[in-house]
Order: C-alpha cells, then structure tokens, then sequence
C-alpha cells in the first residue's frame, strides 16, 4: 500500500476543482496523454474513464471506474490494466487557506509475472506518486493550473 499526504496553499474549492478537471490531468500526471469518458457521468459513482499513457515508449491504456465520491470531501476508484488492478482514494482536507491530500494506493497483480514483479514496481510507483502531487501542488500554487 501507497500512502501520501501533501499540503497545498490554496483553498479547497479551488485545489478540488483543480484535481478533478480532466484538462488538467496530462499536466501533472506523468505519462498521461489522455482521458476518455467511457460511461456514466464523469466524476460520478460508476463511471468510466480511459486512461491513455506513455510509458517507454509505448501505449497502456487503464480503464478507471469510480467507486464513491463526496465533492471537496473523498473520492475512491479501481484502476484495471493489463495484468494490474490498483485502487485509490483521495481524501481532500479543510484547512482554510490549505488544502490537505491524503493519497492511498493498493497495487495487485493479476499474471503471476506481474504479482512477481510487484515488490519492485512498489516503490517506482510511491517515487512517481509523489512526483505527480508534488507536480499538481507546485501548478495549483502557481495559478498555472484552475478547476
């Protein structure tokens, strides 16, 4: 299991609504090229999302369903890939002018090569993890990224 926490010196309306627009994805997530709505309301319990990456070199596609949502309060979701299942939860935390992120992550693998590989991959994916909310928290502060 990942767990992260950052601080982010903005309100939380306004790093919730930064998190959550699709447009702002490939900016801070790295690799993302892309997001597609498969079903559902974007956001909303049961949705789909496509999620097109580049990853050395290569397309993998992981198709995101979202599991609970609470605007500006917690957000849950299953990540599927090729030989991968992964949940998360964000929980967003009221600090007046700040706004807390929690991150948790759980990685399994579904081939015997992936469950194999896991122990290594672990620690890549809490390294890139924390790039990714240390990348969102530096553009939200920045005003180069909004909701």
């Amino acid at each position: 299991m990942i767990e992260i926490e950052i601080e982010v010196e903005r309100p939380l309306r306004e790093v919730y609504a930064a998190f959550n627009h699709p447009d702002n994805l490939p900016r801070w997530i790295q690799g993302l090229q892309r997001t597609e709505s498969i079903s559902g309301e974007p956001g909303a319990v049961g949705a789909k999302t496509r999620q097109v990456y580049l990853e050395r070199g290569r397309i993998v596609e992981l198709i995101e369903t979202i599991t609970a949502h609470e605007p500006e309060k917690h957000m849950a979701g299953i990540l599927e890939g090729p030989g991968t299942h992964a949940t998360m939860e964000v929980n967003f935390i009221d600090r007046g002018e700040r706004t807390g992120i929690h991150f948790r992550s759980n990685f399994k693998g579904r081939s015997i090569m992936m469950w194999l590989m896991l122990p290594f991959i672990k620690g890549a994916m809490k390294k890139r993890s924390c790039n990714d909310l240390e990348t969102f928290k530096r553009l939200v502060e920045s005003g180069e990224i909004r909701g």
